[in-house]
């Protein structure tokens, strides 16, 4: 299936650009949306619907589309989406030639869609061979009608206990989050609703919508803030400025082989270093950062061609310095770790992330824990779990 995820982005004769371009968790409200579609495996184009440059331009950076703004016109209050969407369509049919199975729309006022969701929609859609999916919440309150000749939206006779209301009882409101329809619903009908529509159930926290900055009360815009999704993965670097991997216990699997002459080895793996050659070829800068002052360190840091800092102490200090002296900054950084020793550079880093076999704090205090034991390819599983880079890149 030949999937179009399109994102609105209009701003109508006024031109503003507040609401797609403020900052939300320190990227434009527009990314993340745009990374939910970019991380959909279904997805097979990420386009930006939007009559203004800047917010074109904001698109491009994060991954997306934008073939053609579209007029002023379309993008005024009260204009449809199904019309604003035709110069697109137009665009695709006569100059690509791309004809779409599917549309799917994917709102930049409600971005808090838990990870997954978007695909979870798509997989619905097929499955239940529907003309249309709407997202919807559920609201499970006892709705009238009409204050002036009230009408209940429910059985009085039964009048259910809301918390002891059935899926059957409830009401269901679009929260406009994602809405897919078949290509010919638009092209024939103009319309994304057709006759048989799957209802794609998401929960109150997802269908949050975020206002403009001037209309946003302080109070939703706070609480927007401190429900704010995972970070952008679907484009590394519009989020992140390198990685820091500890080396025992990350890049071994902390154990060491001693001879007779207490000459030391260890066990890593092959993987890493293709997984690295894939960091590079992605352009995403990665360190080593250890405790040890031993040559087995540097000389797994020279074959993987990595900078490599030993007899580290205070890794917090260490991350520190090494942000200053590149120009990172410490909440772009993702720290790998093990053990209590690189706490300090965790709670410094914007995203830590453990292995699998870390200690308990470790693992407590991580963003992420991986599912791979350190010294058994934690690269590629970070690199193909996490940033979403594909398995190989060019140069790799």
């Amino acid at each position: 299936m030949k999937l179009l995820a399109i994102i609105p982005a209009r701003c109508g004769a006024k031109g503003s650009t507040n609401r797609f371009l403020q900052d939300l968790g320190g990227r434009p409200l527009l990314a993340w949306t745009i990374e939910h579609a970019l991380n959909c495996p279904a997805v097979t184009r990420t386009v930006v619907l939007t009559d203004q440059e800047e917010i074109a331009q904001s698109a491009r950076l994060a991954g997306a589309e934008v073939p053609i703004l579209i007029p002023a016109t379309l993008a005024r209050e009260g204009v449809s989406l199904e019309a604003a969407l035709a110069p697109l369509m137009e665009e695709f049919a006569k100059r690509e030639f791309f004809k779409p199975d599917a549309i799917m729309i994917l709102s930049p006022t409600t971005p808090l869609r838990s990870p997954g969701r978007v695909t979870a929609a798509v997989w619905q859609f097929q499955a239940e061979g529907a003309d249309s999916l709407v997202s919807v919440c559920a609201q499970p309150q006892l709705f009238w009608t009409n204050p002036r000749n009230p009408r209940p939206g429910f059985d009085l006779r039964l009048r259910t206990r809301i918390q002891e209301m059935g899926e059957a009882e409830r009401s269901f409101r679009e929260n406009g989050s994602i809405t897919i329809a078949r290509g010919e619903l638009l092209r024939e009908n103009k319309s994304l609703v057709g006759s048989k529509v799957t209802l794609f159930l998401m929960d109150e926290k997802e269908s949050q919508e975020i206002d403009t900055l001037l209309n946003c009360r302080p109070s939703q815009e706070w609480r927007c803030e401190r429900i704010a999704p995972e970070p952008v993965r679907g484009s590394p670097l519009a989020w992140m400025d390198a990685i820091v991997f500890d080396f025992d216990g990350v890049l071994t699997d902390n154990r060491v082989l001693v001879n007779q002459d207490g000459i030391e080895s260890v066990l890593c793996s092959r993987g890493d270093g293709m997984g690295f050659d894939i960091l590079r070829a992605a352009g995403i800068p990665a360190f080593i950062m250890s405790t040890e002052t031993n040559p087995v360190v540097s000389a797994r840091a020279r074959k993987l061609k990595l900078p490599v800092f030993q007899a580290v102490r205070d890794k917090g200090a260490a991350l520190e310095s090494l942000c200053r002296e590149h120009g990172f900054k410490p909440e772009r950084i993702i720290f790998v770790g093990n053990d209590i020793n690189d706490l300090p550079a965790m709670k410094i880093a914007g995203f830590p992330v453990a292995v699998a076999d870390a200690q308990a704090v470790v693992r407590k205090a991580a963003w992420r824990v991986l599912k791979t034991p350190g010294g058994f390819g934690i690269v590629r599983e970070l690199i193909e779990g996490i940033l979403g880079l594909p398995d190989a890149m060019p140069g790799a």
